[in-house]
């Protein structure tokens, strides 16, 4: 084969120069293979001071810890005066407009009773003499259908 393939640099021994023509396909083979981009495509480092999400991140966390100190501050002056606050909700509920809510209970029930009457008393559209014959017609096809056949050939 050697003999055939035309050699592109000059040599005395078509053999050796085709050897080294192959080893050199093959080093170039390798270096494609190893082949990695010059281009940096990663993400940049995020640079958190810049955003506009941290910069309000940052003055809400400020906001949160004035809040708690002065919840502390004044908590201290409470305690100093000695004055206690009641925390226990043992207080009697009010309803509003109990007898309207009441009324329109009874409304509702009424409703769903008379609903429930008029649904109960619809009459089937489909004629159960017409139900029975469809009923034994897919009966029939369906005997006919899981019937083996016969062996006859």
């Amino acid at each position: 084969m050697y003999r055939s393939y035309p050699n592109v640099s000059p040599v005395a021994n078509k053999y050796l120069g085709h050897k080294l023509l192959l080893k050199a396909q093959a080093d170039h083979e390798n270096h494609i293979k190893n082949a990695r981009s010059v281009l940096n495509l990663s993400k940049s480092t995020p640079r958190f001071h810049l955003s506009s999400n941290f910069r309000h991140k940052h003055v809400k966390e400020h906001e949160l810890s004035m809040i708690k100190q002065e919840n502390e501050r004044l908590r201290r002056r409470m305690i100093k005066a000695e004055s206690l606050v009641d925390t226990h909700n043992n207080y009697v509920l009010h309803s509003l407009n109990i007898i309207q809510r009441q009324r329109e209970k009874i409304q509702h029930e009424n409703e769903f009773h008379r609903l429930q009457k008029q649904i109960s008393q619809v009459r089937p559209s489909y004629p159960v003499r017409r139900f029975q014959q469809d009923y034994a017609k897919k009966q029939d096809v369906k005997k006919r259908l899981s019937r083996f056949p016969s062996n006859d050939k």
